[in-house]
């Protein structure tokens, strides 16, 4: 029996154990955008309005409050997280730790986040999320290097991404696209055999059997991708 070395656990990181098989699955609007730990001595808020593109998203650590301008230059997820990572203290130290390998640095964060208030106590990480309909994509992130540990295989990727136009299916390592399917959508189906009653159907049922290995160096991206609109959906993988 393969031994797994890494479990997808709450944050989304990978620990040690022994099993068959994991599966790690995420819904629409609860895939990460980045993850920020707070090295501070009291609770962290991150605040994100208008999915980004705001000059009002806010930073508030130890009660010291920074605002985060997202409605000009600030617009990608590399600009938005050095701009979180730049916030400070009341005693101007910078005591938060970005991980913005949970998605692609030109991501864009013009209005993709989902709007909220996220919190995270003392020494402990926050997740900042997609909004699904908003960035058209479901994603799955298996962390690399300092925030993973041990190899690991991806066996097969599964879902079904709610929405319309085409599915454009990538695994990235490294920001880095290594492997990609796509599927068209809508394909048409036909009530009769003279092929004259037809009607589109946009479901698109993903079911990849792989068999990519030594991966957990780098971080890893499994994104489905609608060309059109997300709306309610999941994305899975198994991972041993």
């Amino acid at each position: 029996m393969n031994k797994v070395i890494g479990l997808i656990v709450a944050l989304g990181l990978i620990a040690g154990i022994a099993s068959a098989q994991v599966v790690m699955s995420k819904a629409a609007d609860k895939s990460v955008a980045m993850r920020v730990k707070n090295d501070s001595t009291a609770t962290l808020s991150i605040t994100i309005a208008t999915g980004g593109a705001s000059a009002a998203n806010e930073v508030v650590i130890n009660s010291n409050t920074n605002t985060i301008d997202g409605s000009g230059s600030i617009d990608t997820i590399v600009e938005f997280a050095a701009a979180i990572a730049a916030c400070t203290n009341a005693a101007g130290s910078k005591p938060l730790t970005v991980d913005s390998a949970c998605a692609l640095a030109a991501d864009s964060t013009d209005g993709e986040l989902l709007d909220g208030t996220y919190t995270a106590a003392a020494g402990k990480w926050l997740e900042l999320l997609w909004d699904t309909s908003a960035s058209l994509s479901y994603d799955l992130y298996l962390p690399g290097g300092q925030y993973g540990s041990g190899s690991y295989k991806i066996s097969k990727i599964t879902g079904c991404p709610v929405g319309t136009g085409d599915v454009t299916l990538g695994i990235y390592q490294g920001g880095t696209l290594i492997a990609q399917q796509i599927y068209t959508s809508p394909i048409w189906k036909y009530s009769d055999a003279t092929m004259t009653n037809g009607a589109a159907d946009d479901v698109v049922n993903i079911d990849w059997a792989i068999d990519m290995r030594n991966l957990g160096g780098e971080a890893v991206i499994v994104r489905a991708a609608r060309a059109t609109t997300a709306t309610t959906g999941i994305i899975s993988a198994v991972i041993e």
